[in-house]
C-alpha cells in the first residue's frame, strides 16, 4: 500500500497544478492568454499536458498505477478476511477494523465509477459573454464544448449578462469579480444572481462558474465606399492590463483587399515621451493601439482565431485610439473606437456522477474512521477459563 499512497500523493500534486494553471476544458481563453504572455514555458507545459492535466498521459498513467496497486491489495486481503470471518471466534475488533480498511480502499472504485459516469453522461462547456448580451445553453452556442457519449439534450435556458464588475488590490492583482446574470427558461425569468469566484449558479443540474474575464472593445471599420465590415465588441485575451485582440474582415473586398486588425488594449497606460507601457488593470485612461492590415487573411487554412497571420498583408495604418475617437486612413478606411465593454468567461458543467462520488467519499471516510479508531477503543474483554481447584 505504500506504493498506492505515493501514487495518490502524486495525483494530489498534479491536481494542485490543475488549479494553478488555466485548463483548456474550463478556460481556453485563459490558456491562450498564458501562451501569449509566457512564450518560453508555455510550449513545455503544453507538451506535458499541464493545460489539460486531468486528461494528460501523466495523470492517467499515475491513476492507472494507483488503482492497479489498490486492486492487487484487495485481491489478497478480501479472501483472507473472508476466511477469518467464517470463524466466529476470529470476528474480533481487529477483524472488523480490517473489514473497514477493505471497504475504505474499495470506496476508491466507487469514486472511479462516479467520475467515469459523470464524464460519460455530462458535459463541460465554455463561453465568453459580453455585458448586455445573452447566451443560450445549446451545443451550437458554446465556444468550447466537451461532452460524454451518454450526454443527453441540453436544457436550452438563456443567460442574460447584465453587468460585470472587477475590483483590485492596490498591487493591481484581482480582488474579486462579479457577474450579474438573469436566467430565462421558456421566456420566463426564473432566477437572478451574482456569480463570483467560488460562488456558482446552479440551474437545472447545470453549474455555471466564472473562470475568467477580460475587455471587449468595439472597433467599427468602414470601407472607402461607406460599407461597415466590422462592428461590435471583440473579446481580447491576455493580462487585463495589456490585452490583445484580433479582428478579421473578409467582407471588405476580394482576397487582396481583405482587412485584418491586430490591437492591444491598455486600461491604464503609462505614457513617457513616445513610449507606452501597461499600468494597472483598472479602467482609468483607456487606450487601444491599432495596426490595420490589408491583404489575404488565409481563411482557407486552419488558424487561431486569436492571432493574425500578416504574411502577404500590408500595414496600412498604425496608431492609438481612445473611446469615441474616429480616424480616416490615407486609403480612406474609417476606424471608430465606438464603445468599451467587459466580458466574463463562464463554464457550464453538468456532472450527474456527483452523487456517486459523494456516496463513495462518505463510505470511504466512515470506513477510514472505523479502521483507525476501532483497534484503540480499549482492550477486548475475554472470559478466562476457571482455575482448577487444588
Amino acid at each position: 500500500m505504500r506504493t498506492a499512497i505515493a501514487l495518490l500523493a502524486i495525483l494530489g500534486m498534479l491536481a494542485i497544478i490543475g488549479t494553478l494553471l488555466p485548463q483548456i476544458p474550463q478556460n481556453p481563453r485563459g490558456v491562450m492568454g498564458y501562451v501569449l504572455n509566457h512564450p518560453t514555458t508555455a510550449p513545455w507545459f503544453a507538451r506535458l499536458g499541464l493545460f489539460d492535466i486531468f486528461s494528460s498521459w501523466l495523470f492517467v498513467i499515475t491513476a492507472v498505477l494507483m488503482y492497479t496497486s489498490i486492486g492487487g491489495s484487495l485481491v489478497v486481503r478480501i479472501p483472507a478476511a473472508w476466511r477469518r470471518g467464517r470463524e466466529t471466534a476470529q470476528r474480533n475488533r481487529a477483524w472488523w477494523a480490517e473489514v473497514a480498511s477493505i471497504i475504505f480502499h474499495g470506496s476508491f472504485f466507487i469514486l472511479l465509477v462516479g467520475v467515469l459516469y459523470g464524464k460519460a453522461a455530462g458535459f463541460v462547456g465554455n463561453a465568453a459573454v459580453v455585458e448586455g448580451q445573452t447566451f443560450v445553453e445549446t451545443r451550437a452556442s458554446f465556444d468550447n464544448l466537451s461532452e460524454g457519449v451518454l450526454a443527453g439534450k441540453h436544457a436550452g435556458f438563456t443567460v442574460q449578462m447584465d453587468t460585470f464588475r472587477a475590483t483590485y488590490w492596490p498591487t493591481g492583482t484581482p480582488r474579486d469579480f462579479t457577474s450579474r446574470v438573469r436566467i430565462y427558461d421558456g421566456g420566463q425569468l426564473v432566477e437572478t444572481k451574482n456569480i463570483q469566484v467560488n460562488h456558482y449558479l446552479d440551474y437545472g443540474g447545470v453549474k455555471i462558474y466564472q473562470t475568467g474575464y477580460g475587455w471587449a472593445p468595439a472597433l467599427k471599420i468602414e470601407t472607402p465606399d461607406g460599407r461597415t465590415v466590422a462592428d461590435g465588441p471583440v473579446t481580447f485575451v491576455g493580462d487585463p492590463q495589456f490585452a490583445n485582440g484580433v479582428i478579421k474582415a473578409p467582407s471588405a473586398g476580394p482576397t487582396s483587399q481583405e482587412l485584418g486588425v491586430a490591437a492591444w488594449f491598455l486600461p491604464d497606460p503609462r505614457l513617457s515621451g513616445n513610449a507606452i507601457s501597461p499600468g494597472t488593470p483598472e479602467l482609468r485612461n483607456p487606450l487601444m493601439l491599432v495596426n490595420l492590415y490589408r491583404g489575404d487573411l488565409h481563411l482557407t487554412q486552419p488558424q487561431n482565431v486569436f492571432s493574425l497571420d500578416t504574411s502577404g498583408m500590408d500595414l496600412r495604418w498604425r496608431g492609438a485610439l481612445r473611446v469615441g475617437d474616429t480616424v480616416t486612413t490615407p486609403d480612406g478606411y474609417r476606424l471608430t473606437f465606438s464603445r468599451l465593454a467587459q466580458y466574463t468567461d463562464l463554464t457550464f458543467n453538468k456532472d450527474p456522477g456527483v452523487p456517486i462520488v459523494l456516496a463513495g467519499f462518505v463510505i470511504g471516510l466512515g470506513a477510514l474512521i472505523v479502521s483507525l479508531y476501532l483497534p484503540v477503543l480499549g482492550p477486548e474483554q475475554r472470559l478466562a477459563p476457571p482455575r482448577e481447584l487444588i
